[in-house]
Formats: C-alpha cells, sequence, structure tokens
C-alpha cells in the first residue's frame, strides 16, 4: 500500500469515527425526531456532508428496518471501493436498537413497487415495471432486461437508472451483486416479460440451488501446447466479503512434470502441503479463491483485507521459506482478477 493511499485510508476512517461520535452524541436523538415527526430541518444537508467526507460517491438513506424499526443505510451504489469503505462504516458503528439498524447497502423494499417515482419530465409507476431474465446455471448468474412503458419518454441514462434502483429494491443491493450479471433497460417490451414482482422469486429459487460454493476443476489450455487446469471456487462472490479487497498471487515453480506439464506425484504432494499450511496460517484473515496449474508453475489465488496487514504478513512470512515463489499483491475489491474463471 503506498503513502498516499495510507493517508487516503486513515482520513477515510477518521470521517468514519466522526460520524459516529456524532451520532452517540446528537444524531440519533437528532433522526428519530425527524422520522417521527416528519421535520427534518437540515438534517439531511448534515447527514449528507458527513457521509460525502468518508467518500464523495457515496450515499445515504433511510427506510423500514428489519430488526430495528428504521434503518439507516450508507450505499456505494454497486461500486466495489465503496462498498468496502461502507462495511467499515457499519462495523465501527454501535450494535443495533430497537429503534436503528444499520446497513452499507440498500435493502429489498417490495414496498416500492406501488410507489410512483419523479424522473424529469416524466412520472414512472414501479408498479407496470416488467421483467425479463435468462439464467446462466454455470455461474449462477441471471441476464436481466427491465422495461417499464415510461422508457419510451425517458432518456437511456434515466431508464438505467431506473432499472437499477429498481432491482436495489426488489432485491436488495448486495442480491444484485450476487446473482445479476448483467442489467439492460430495454425500450421495447420483451416477449417473455413477466411483472416485476416476480423478480425475487426467480433469483431466490437460483440462490438456493447455489447455496454452498464447491470447487469446480476445468482446463483452460488449448491445444497444441501444455495442459492448463484451473481449480476455481464457484460461485465465488466478493460480495460475500466485502472486505477481502487484497488479491494475492503466489506463483510456485515446480520442477517434476509429466509430458503434458502437470506436476507429477511428488510435486503435486508439495503443492497440495503448501496450499493447506497457508491456507491454515491464514484462517479467517483471507481465502484460497482459485489455482492455476501449468507447465511447471501453479498459481495460488488469495484475497486478505488491506487494512489487516498480519494477513499480507502471514502471507509473505510463509511464503519466504519456500523456493521458487513470487508473491505479487494487486489491490482489487470487486475480486475482478480472477473473474476469466470464477
Amino acid at each position: 500500500m503506498s503513502s498516499e493511499q495510507r493517508r487516503n485510508n486513515r482520513a477515510e476512517m477518521a470521517a468514519v469515527s466522526a460520524f459516529w461520535h456524532w451520532w452517540s452524541a446528537e444524531g440519533a436523538t437528532a433522526l428519530t425526531a425527524a422520522v417521527t415527526t416528519g421535520n427534518y430541518g437540515d438534517l439531511p444537508d448534515t447527514i449528507g456532508a458527513m457521509v460525502k467526507a468518508i467518500h464523495p460517491g457515496l450515499s445515504w438513506e433511510t427506510g423500514q428496518g428489519i430488526r430495528s424499526r428504521h434503518q439507516l443505510c450508507v450505499s456505494g451504489a454497486g461500486d466495489p471501493v465503496l462498498r468496502v469503505l461502507a462495511e467499515r462504516w457499519r462495523r465501527a458503528g454501535p450494535a443495533p436498537t430497537p429503534m436503528w439498524e444499520f446497513t452499507a447497502a440498500r435493502q429489498r423494499q417490495p414496498g416500492m413497487l406501488a410507489v410512483t417515482l419523479e424522473v424529469p419530465g416524466q412520472w414512472v409507476n414501479l408498479g407496470l415495471a416488467r421483467v425479463s431474465v435468462t439464467l446462466d446455471e454455470d455461474r449462477a448468474l441471471a441476464k436481466t432486461r427491465v422495461y417499464h412503458p415510461a422508457f419510451t419518454h425517458l432518456s437511456p441514462a434515466y431508464r438505467h437508472q431506473v432499472s437499477c434502483l429498481l432491482l436495489d429494491w426488489l432485491l436488495g443491493e448486495d442480491d444484485v451483486q450476487r446473482w445479476i450479471g448483467t442489467i439492460t433497460a430495454a425500450g421495447t417490451e420483451p416477449s417473455d416479460s413477466l411483472p416485476a414482482s416476480d423478480l425475487p422469486g426467480i433469483i431466490d429459487a437460483m440462490a438456493s440451488r447455489h447455496a454452498y460454493p464447491g470447487w469446480i476443476l476445468q482446463e483452460a489450455g488449448t491445444d497444441p501446447g501444455p495442459r492448463s487446469v484451473v481449480s476455481a471456487l464457484r460461485p465465488a462472490r466478493w460480495i460475500d466479503h466485502p472486505l477481502l479487497d487484497l488479491h494475492t498471487a503466489i506463483r510456485v515453480s515446480y520442477p517434476r512434470t509429466r509430458n503434458d506439464g502437470q506436476p507429477d506425484h511428488d510435486a503435486l504432494t508439495d503443492l497440495h502441503r503448501l496450499e493447506e499450511d497457508l491456507t491454515a496460517a491464514l484462517g479467517p484473515r483471507g481465502m484460497l479463491v482459485a489455482t492455476e496449474t501449468s507447465n511447471g508453475r501453479r498459481i495460488l489465488h488469495y484475497y486478505t483485507d488491506s487494512e489487516d496487514q498480519n494477513g499480507r504478513d502471514t502471507i509473505d512470512r510463509f511464503t519466504g521459506t519456500w523456493p521458487d515463489v513470487e508473491v505479487v499483491h494487486t489491490d482489487d475489491p470487486g475480486w475482478t482478477l480472477i473473474n476469466s474463471f470464477a
């Protein structure tokens, strides 16, 4: 992590601490009074300024709570970098109370289908929205097309904005990240469209079929040439581990190979021992999500928390005892570096 990143992180966490200090001193009382009476005064500006001090890309909103009466949400609108910040904000906060709970992403609000949104120059009754859904069971993702009669009069940007908001309210922001591969705002109604209210049931059914990630083995190379074998956790979702934002590629050379470039029995035993010992040493500080093996080299893909120096140090200290090992750390919230096989 560069010195500039450390300064930014310190500034962000100082802003998080300032927010929760204000909340404990006066914010909880003020916002409770506001949601009770409907008289907010300049409170939205105050909260907005404090959230923007954490990061300008963050937004906030209140809503009906799940376990508490009300909910205060700070959201990064699906941006993995901002989701990390929102999660750190939430974890730094107090425990829920009967009045308030805190979330780092928009939660499901199916009642929003009864709401009419005001979009510049147009009113959008969300209850008229339709969706088309194509499931990719191999990757446990859904392609969605959203249609609304009002889209005829909206610009592409506003169509997309309404579509994303609708899915956030129907599924919750995190489940959109988990299960929705693409969101397209359709200019005409798809022939296979369904009421938008059907979407949560479709996605929940797919989620139940993929509730427990498992390891898959696949060939990644092409003929001619050495075999390339990938073992990957699937589905591997960064949103299930939002603070694990540091990718570490551990490149291990193995000298004993078969004719196809894969490790022989002794080399494979050594590689498995390294993997198991390192994973055990890391414990809950990190996780292995994939391996690539080809032509005398295996790459182990780990993720740890960039703010937890012990995770990175554990990897560096452990691998430093092994010959022919190269370690590369890369900031990667969103796990983009493993998209091709996870």
